[in-house]
Formats: structure tokens, C-alpha cells, sequence
């Protein structure tokens, strides 16, 4: 798990929200909220925080208004357009998450095929949020995965046809064999984004930021990627 933990709600503005349609972001110490709007009226917002487990009762983030009246807390040195966002916000809609990720060893080593089965998405690279990644990575995944099997000629099967297991299971492995580094360096410059924002000053963030830097020399490298045709 990652050392830091998420607040997530919507807001309703029935008379109309003054935000221009673009992901603003505000970040103080190790605490960061960011808001985009979804229509004239509704906004989903988010707010990241260091995880403390001593400070930090799971079970109380279950109730909605605990959620809120926490959050409100510590975010009491923010604007007041943003403590005014969360005191509206949708009760229904408030979730308090502690971030997971699958570790980048772990997708370097993994099994993620057997036989006939595979994994892919969350349940093969579950990563934090930093990059924004998660949900093209599954993109990602489906476009492989299907052009793979279409190369091994599964695309062409009629309803009653058999397939044999060891066809679907070399389609697999080479859809594994195909994404385990693309995803293996996603997984980590979002571990190592997600560590910087969670840790304080000290030898373990300068060590954070070295490897990011000579790791990921291009910010933008995670976006500038063509996983191929369909």
C-alpha cells in the first residue's frame, strides 16, 4: 500500500458551478485536492493525503459524515471555494480509499496466464492514480489481448467450434510476455510519484527523486507510447 490515502464525493451546484472545464489542482505540504467539473452543475473532486495509521480509523472513514468533517479539518488552510465544495458535497457519493498498488517486482515476476486464463487490467497492474494511467493501461491490455489472439487465428471461431487449450494458452503468454514491461515502467514512475507525494523531507526523497530523474528523463514518456493496431 502506498502511504497515502484518497477522499473522493461529487457537488451539486443546482444554480450552476463558476468553474471553467479544466482539472484545477491545489497542494499544500503533502496534502493535494484537484476538482474538474462534469457538467454545468455537478464537479467531482478528490483530495490525497499521507496516510497515518495512529491518526487514521478506517472503520470511522465508513461513515459519510465523518468523512466529511475530516476533510473539511484538513483542508482548513485551503481556499474557501474548496472547503465550500466539500461542505455540499453528495453524501452518498463520498469514499475514503487507502491506495494500493501491485509492486513493480511483483510484474516483473508474476504469473498472470495459466492454461486457459489470464488476467488483465487492475487485476494484473493495479497502480495508484499519479499518472492518470490506469484506465489507457486497460485500453491497452484489450487491444493486445485481441490482436494477439487474432494473429493466432481465435478471431475466426464459430459458436459450436472447439478451441484448443494450448492455442489459447500460447495467445495468452505472448499477451503477457507482450505488456510485462510496458506495464512493469508505468507501475513504477506512478510507485515513485506516488512515494514522493507521501513522504517528507529526508534521505528517502532524495532518493525518490535521483530515481526519477535518471529513470524517467522524459515526463511525458508514460504518454508518448503506441501499444499498435488493433
Amino acid at each position: 500500500m502506498f502511504p497515502l490515502c484518497a477522499v473522493r464525493g461529487l457537488t451539486n451546484y443546482p444554480n450552476g458551478d463558476s468553474y471553467d472545464y479544466e482539472f484545477a489542482r491545489f497542494m499544500k505540504d503533502n496534502v493535494i485536492i484537484g476538482r474538474i467539473p462534469i457538467d454545468d452543475n455537478s464537479v467531482y473532486w478528490f483530495c490525497s493525503l499521507p496516510f497515518n495509521p495512529k491518526a487514521t480509523d478506517e472503520k470511522g472513514w465508513k461513515d459519510p459524515e465523518v468523512i466529511r468533517q475530516s476533510t473539511l479539518e484538513l483542508l482548513s488552510d485551503f481556499p474557501q471555494e474548496v472547503q465550500e465544495m466539500i461542505e455540499n458535497t453528495d453524501m452518498e457519493s463520498l469514499s475514503f480509499t487507502h491506495l494500493r498498488y501491485r509492486a513493480p517486482r511483483d510484474l516483473l515476476m508474476g504469473t498472470f496466464c495459466k492454461g486457459a486464463v489470464t488476467v488483465a487490467g487492475d487485476a494484473m497492474h493495479v497502480m495508484g492514480p499519479f499518472l492518470g494511467q490506469g484506465g489507457s493501461a486497460a485500453l491497452e491490455d484489450a487491444i493486445v489481448l485481441a490482436r494477439t489472439m487474432a494473429q493466432l487465428g481465435l478471431n475466426n471461431v464459430g459458436s459450436g467450434s472447439k478451441v484448443t487449450i494450448h492455442g489459447v494458452e500460447k495467445a495468452f503468454n505472448q499477451f503477457v510476455k507482450q505488456r510485462r514491461m510496458r506495464t512493469l515502467w508505468l507501475s513504477l514512475q506512478t510507485y515513485l510519484t506516488g512515494m514522493l507525494s507521501g513522504t517528507s523531507l529526508g534521505p528517502k526523497k532524495i532518493l525518490y527523486i535521483l530515481l526519477f530523474k535518471v529513470l524517467f528523463r522524459n515526463p511525458n514518456g508514460h504518454i508518448d507510447y503506441d501499444c499498435g493496431e488493433l
